[in-house]
């Protein structure tokens, strides 16, 4: 059986201009925010308003102690679970929309550093980057230096 291609090697997205990949991007965290706000809030407006529309109704006033026990364990056996769960998987899907959006910047980002032209801040990440590997050759030439004083006079 013939072992499946890595994503990286398909030509198709190799051939895909970065800026399409983050229009694609884009467009799914859009999307991702727009369904787990609609997760997140439309479900408490819908139950606030019925609520609100239920108890200010004529209806209820006039005949409030014969309907009342009827929706009761409607709202505490189906609604109330209802929207702990849709509050929290709407919760959850604006985490994973915020960590995706991220994740995407900081891919962006780290492609543009290494093969576009250089992204905001990358300058300044070059200037630590040979700061850092100066320093390095310093030290590694110093310890050497010290190393082989000892050795002489060790001998």
């Amino acid at each position: 059986m013939a072992e499946p291609k890595p994503w990286v090697d398909m030509p198709g997205l190799r051939r895909m201009s970065w800026r399409k990949m983050g229009a694609i991007g884009g467009a799914l965290a859009l999307a991702g925010v727009v369904l787990g706000g609609l997760l997140l809030l439309g479900l408490p407006v819908l139950l606030i308003g019925g609520l609100l529309l239920l108890l200010t109704s004529p209806c209820t006033c006039a005949v409030g102690c014969c309907t009342a026990p009827l929706w009761i364990p409607l709202l505490l056996f189906v609604g109330i679970p209802a929207l702990i769960f849709f509050v929290t998987t709407g919760g959850i899907m604006l985490l994973l929309t915020v960590l995706a959006g991220l994740t995407g910047a900081a891919g962006w980002w780290i492609y543009r550093y290494n093969r576009g032209p250089m992204p905001p801040g990358g300058d300044a990440m070059q200037r630590v980057l040979d700061r850092l590997r100066g320093r390095s050759r310093e030290v590694t030439e110093r310890i050497s230096k010290v190393g082989q004083q000892a050795a002489s006079a060790a001998s």
